[in-house]
């Protein structure tokens, strides 16, 4: 199954469902940090959902630590269900 993914301030991508964000944006040329490889120890690739929160994964643990607000997430551990907007906003 296909998604639409929509990274504020580029264009829109298409992907397959299941893949992380950080995947989709590695894929698609968007630039998204990822200073630990991906793994869910730093906040380099996190991202406010603008719209379409429920089409992630659920949160993982790992995650807690790195998120200010609800709506944030790690691109490098939610996997994309549904169409989904977001901003990248990683973290200080």
């Amino acid at each position: 199954m296909s998604v639409t993914v929509t990274v504020e301030g580029y264009p829109r991508c298409e992907a397959e469902a299941g893949l992380t964000l950080l995947e989709v944006c590695e894929a698609a040329g968007i630039p998204m940090d990822s200073a630990c490889g991906g793994f869910a120890a730093c906040n380099s690739c996190r991202v406010d959902v603008l719209v379409g929160p429920d089409h992630l994964s659920p949160e993982v643990p790992e995650e807690e630590p790195f998120l200010d607000a609800p709506e944030q997430r790690l691109g490098c551990q939610a996997r994309v269900l549904g169409d989904i907007t977001v901003r990248l906003a990683p973290g200080a």
